[in-house]
């Protein structure tokens, strides 16, 4: 093994390796507990080993992207509300980054402000078993209605039209039947109808459950099991799993672009009129 390259089973050895600008892949062996949040340095990969391969984080977020970073093969645990994955702001460009077989209890967010005006996200295979989106203030709006960030959120928040961020999203999931995610479920979306853009090549998703948890009688609210608000513009969208959501001002699927929808759709709770009124006017007008 080169010295590029580390096998990881202690916290302390992990701390000491996203530290370590010469460690390019730290390798995951076996189940590590009581994690602080780390942060991969640009180029760092972080891989398991195998199939028990998992870091369970205290009560904070996981792992923080920086740029060119890659996550595969391995499970992330933290509190549900809180971010499994997230991306540092404050770079230039996220440059490549990738998730590739990952499954996690906690959220991904990957957002795209401040400084951070560039890069792709690529990702091919997400499982998020259980997340709350709910306490996220930052909640694009159109057509009256505020839209809830979701247990998988990309979003391109700049305003500026020439700042465009590609995406290929593969393979993701959220929730399980009887358990969904609380929030949206799969959120992408650009920063307004007129502002940065949001690129993806397909958007692919397998079984999703999301319930908004929002009141009765808030129509100024919504989510969506499968959401691509403005300024995301998706060659094509499949849903090859079931999505279903449980409640009050739940969209099923909301898209404004090609879509392939597979199995059976459902919800399971009478939605306000007046939101899915909005939802269906937002579609219906781009």
């Amino acid at each position: 093994m080169s010295n590029s390259e580390k096998t990881i089973s202690t916290v302390e050895a992990l701390v000491a390796a996203t530290g370590d600008e010469a460690v390019r892949h730290i390798i995951i062996s076996g189940a590590i507990d009581n994690l602080p949040t780390i942060r991969l340095r640009p180029g760092q990969t972080l891989q398991g080993s195998g199939r028990d391969a998992l870091l369970r984080f205290a009560d904070n977020d996981g792992v923080e992207l920086s740029s060119n970073n890659r996550i595969s093969n391995i499970r992330l645990e933290t509190s549900p509300e809180k971010r499994a994955i997230f991306n540092d702001t404050a770079v230039d460009t996220i440059g490549r980054a990738e998730l590739a077989a990952v499954t996690t209890i906690g959220r991904v967010q990957i957002l795209f402000r401040d400084k951070l005006r560039a890069g792709h996200v690529e990702v091919d295979g997400l499982d998020i078993i259980a997340a709350d989106a709910r306490a996220e203030t930052d909640r694009p709006k159109g057509y009256g209605v505020y839209v809830l960030q979701g247990a998988f959120t990309l979003w391109n928040m700049h305003a500026d039209e020439s700042i465009i961020i590609s995406a290929n999203l593969v393979g993701l999931s959220a929730g399980r039947d009887g358990a969904p995610v609380r929030g949206s479920g799969i959120f992408v979306s650009g920063g307004g109808d007129q502002a940065g853009r949001l690129a993806v090549r397909s958007l692919e998703t397998d079984a999703v459950y999301s319930d908004g948890g929002i009141k009765a009688g808030t129509p100024d609210q919504i989510t969506g099991g499968v959401f691509t608000v403005y300024g995301t513009y998706v060659d094509a969208v499949h849903n090859r799993g079931p999505v279903v959501t449980y409640g009050v001002n739940d969209m099923v699927l909301d898209n404004w672009g090609p879509w392939t929808a597979g199995p059976p759709t459902r919800r399971s709770r009478p939605t306000d009129q007046a939101a899915s009124a909005l939802s269906i006017l937002a579609r219906s007008t781009n």
